[in-house]
């Protein structure tokens, strides 16, 4: 569980599983490889095909892939899943795949 209002990081790269009407959930996406996007912008985030060849954004859909990179602020959390903000739309993103930082 993250404290509301600290920053946390993103590890790897996750797939949109849900476009609810208050957020957007994103799961795990692993396939063992090294990452092939080696470019991040601060505070950005590239969507990516799944073999993690940047592609174009077409707004959050389910199936889709992403990187998000840089910090982003914890809105809410519990045990499992961490809500933030990105491009104004709320993201569940699940607390493995998270690092807090500064």
């Amino acid at each position: 569980m993250f404290k509301e209002g600290s920053y946390v990081t993103v590890l790897g790269k996750l797939q949109v599983k849900e476009v609810g009407e208050e957020y957007v959930q994103l799961d795990p996406f692993e396939k063992g490889e090294t990452e092939t996007v080696d470019r991040y912008e601060e505070n950005g985030f590239k969507e990516v095909t799944s073999d993690g060849l940047p592609k174009e954004f077409d707004g959050f859909q389910v199936g889709d892939f992403f990187y998000l990179t840089g910090k982003y602020k914890v809105l809410r959390s519990n045990k499992i899943f961490t809500k933030i903000e990105l491009e104004g739309q709320m993201l569940s993103l699940p607390n493995h795949k998270l690092v807090e930082v500064e």
